[in-house]
Parts: structure tokens; C-alpha cells; sequence
């Protein structure tokens, strides 16, 4: 979803981060929070992702480690979970190419489905925001199956498969992150297919675990093709 079909404009997640504070009525130092940002994602990969995956859950608990590393005290919990509800209505914008290439895939028959780390709701409410909801006949998240290590899981493709009534080879994800959409795609033996937007270049967002291709992936971890839009998706497929 977020980086193929939707952005939410901004400068650096923790910009982001700081903006969402302010709107909560806390005054904090911006200079000091780009590293606060940057330790507890830190943190987060190496203590919290590998125990709660992409759970809501686990990115409540990443807001409470910055909140700590910007010397905030008290219960977080709650002022974590304040920062989180953001992504259940997002100030996403959708990008122009979207609406024509989704009706263009419609009417060829292939069928159509949402697979992202965002919370359910927040998947929802954008596909109405946009007017895109009819385009998609599944929508999944960590949450809404259970499996909270989400697209780095291969039971949680194997669900998604199951429900659609498809092999691997007969499914393609598309995405913009390397490590979950391509890789983990790619290790449950689906085709993917890395979409490199060049206004998200080099942009990292929530729970995106990083930008560019490792250089020590193996052939079949590699995207099977990379475009820069979706309309380079439909000349792909045709």
C-alpha cells in the first residue's frame, strides 16, 4: 500500500514523528531527535521486531522506545498508542497513476488484493478515502490474520494464497521495500516485482526496514523485474 499505491508527504519519519507530537501538545527538542529516532529503531529491529513483527503492538512499543530516548517519563503507553492511531486515518496522498492502471488490471481479470503492515482499519480507510476499496477483493495485515511477522513469514503468504485459491507461481506482489515485499515475497516462492518510485527515493517510513537491494541477496531473493510506476507494471504483465 504505502510507497504503490499511497504516500504520506513529509520529510524524515522523524519529522513525522515530531509533527504528530506537536499535535498531541508536546514541545520537544527537534534537534535531538533525529538520533532519538534513529537508536530506537535501533532497538526496535534487534529487540522488538523479531518477538512482535510488524503487530501493532510491536509499533506501539517503537513509539515508547523514542519516547524514552527523548528523556519523556511516566506511563508512554498510552501516548505510544495516541502516535500509532495515526495510521488508522493517514494524511496519505494517493499517486495520479493509480485509479487508470487499477481499472486497466480489472478489466483484464486479474484479481486484486491489499497486503500491507499498516492496521486493518487504517488500510480501510484509505481505499474510501481514495474511492479504491472496489478494486480489491482481499485486504490483509499482520493484524487482521494473526501472524505477526507479516510478508517475512511464509505462513502468512501461504493464507493469503489459500484464500485467493492460487499457487505461488500463479501470484505477483508488488512493492517498494526490498527486505519485506521482494525478499520475503520472493522466499514463499511468489513472483514480486519492486516498484522504485523516484519521489520516495532514498525515504524511509514506519516499519520500512530500509532503502536499496543488500548486495549479499541471493538470485532468488532478487525481484523478478523493477519499474518506476505502475503504468511499467502493465506493460510488464502484458
Amino acid at each position: 500500500m504505502d510507497g504503490t499505491l499511497v504516500w504520506v508527504p513529509g520529510g524524515s519519519q522523524a519529522d513525522w514523528f515530531a509533527q504528530r507530537l506537536e499535535q498531541l501538545g508536546l514541545a520537544i527538542d527537534r534537534e535531538r531527535l533525529p538520533q532519538a529516532y534513529q537508536t530506537a529503531q535501533e532497538r526496535w529491529q534487534r529487540e522488538i521486531r523479531p518477538r512482535l513483527g510488524f503487530s501493532t503492538e510491536s509499533f506501539v512499543e517503537w513509539n515508547k522506545l523514542i519516547l524514552t530516548e527523548l528523556g519523556l517519563n511516566g506511563e508512554l503507553t498510552q501516548l505510544a498508542a495516541e502516535i500509532q492511531s495515526y495510521w488508522e486515518t493517514p494524511t496519505d496522498e494517493l499517486f495520479p497513476d493509480v485509479p487508470e492502471v487499477l481499472e486497466k488490471l480489472r478489466r483484464r481479470g486479474i484479481e486484486l488484493g491489499i497486503v500491507s503492515h499498516r492496521p486493518l482499519v487504517g488500510i480501510e480507510r484509505s481505499l474510501e478515502k481514495h474511492r479504491l476499496k472496489k478494486f480489491f477483493r482481499w485486504l490483509a495485515s499482520p493484524d487482521s490474520t494473526g501472524i505477526a511477522h507479516g510478508k517475512l513469514d511464509r505462513a502468512f503468504w501461504a493464507s493469503l494464497l489459500k484464500q485467493a485459491g492460487v499457487s505461488p507461481h500463479e501470484a505477483l506482489h508488488v512493492g517498494d521495500d526490498f527486505e519485506t515485499d521482494i525478499r520475503g515475497a520472493r522466499r514463499a516462492g511468489l513472483h514480486a516485482v519492486w516498484i522504485e518510485r523516484p519521489q520516495l527515493q532514498d525515504r524511509l517510513f514506519p516499519g520500512r526496514l530500509g532503502v536499496g537491494a543488500p548486495q549479499d541477496a541471493p538470485p532468488k531473493e532478487r525481484p523478478c523485474a523493477r519499474v518506476r510506476d505502475l503504468h511499467e507494471l502493465t506493460e510488464l504483465i502484458e
